[in-house]
């Protein structure tokens, strides 16, 4: 079997598993009890701090086969295609590497489109503060009035790059950067579960090298354990 890296095989599947970020997961799932989901939202914060894995989650909820819900069950079809990123219905960007204004046109064309299987199309676009300001202007209109079946989920590393135009279109949520003691309890979790022989102290080192960010931290761990069993 192919290794898995500990950030992706510890991936978070619920709201409140993104470690650190348990009000912005409660506030999403009451959004979902409650039918108040708005079209579009901007995640931002630091790298490695639940950003892309709260959308995906998001995704799920409103995607999944039971749903909307705030427990989406990981097991249906349109919860494992997110899961293995083959949905249909739920489009992963890149914002870096599609900046332009022709990327932007081609995500309007799209959007008029009914989902392919779902409820819902899902534009998840990764740190969105790339994009030109061209294309910034020509994605307002489809934000302003979006199809019924259409969301956006911004996610950035850098808000202060956002024109106030997007922002003021969007419902924000500021993911914080997550405390050191709480990561180095995540991470003696991960060694208890995969067996690595690692003391409190390193842990700790580890954690605190990781600056906030968990997915930096699995990352650390990953290499420490390679080296230690090497």
């Amino acid at each position: 079997m192919s290794y898995i890296a500990l950030a992706r095989k510890y991936r978070p599947s619920g709201f409140e598993e993104v470690i650190g970020q348990e009000a912005i997961g409660l506030t999403l799932k009451n959004a979902l009890k409650l039918d108040r989901v708005h079209h579009a939202y901007l995640f931002h914060g630091p790298r490695g701090v639940g950003k892309t894995s709260m959308a995906r989650i998001l995704a799920k909820a409103l995607t999944c086969e039971k749903g909307p819900t705030d427990k989406p069950c990981g097991k249906c079809g349109a919860c494992k295609d997110i899961d293995t990123s083959r949905s249909l219905d739920v489009i992963e960007i890149d914002g870096a590497s599609n900046r332009g204004i022709d990327d932007v046109r081609t995500i309007r064309e799209n959007v008029k489109f009914a989902p392919a299987n779902g409820r819902y199309k899902i534009y998840i676009i990764d740190e969105v503060h790339q994009i030109t300001p061209d294309a910034f202007n020509a994605l307002l209109k489809t934000l302003e009035e979006p199809p019924p079946h259409a969301k956006f989920i911004f996610a950035t590393t850098a808000v202060q790059k956002v024109p106030a135009t997007i922002l003021s279109r969007c419902q924000g949520f500021n993911f914080k950067r997550i405390p050191t003691h709480v990561i180095c309890s995540v991470l003696e979790n991960i060694a208890k579960s995969e067996n690595f022989k690692a003391d409190k102290d390193a842990l700790f080192e580890i954690a605190k090298a990781a600056d906030g960010s968990l997915r930096d931290s699995q990352s650390l761990l990953d290499q420490s354990a390679s080296f230690a069993q090497g």
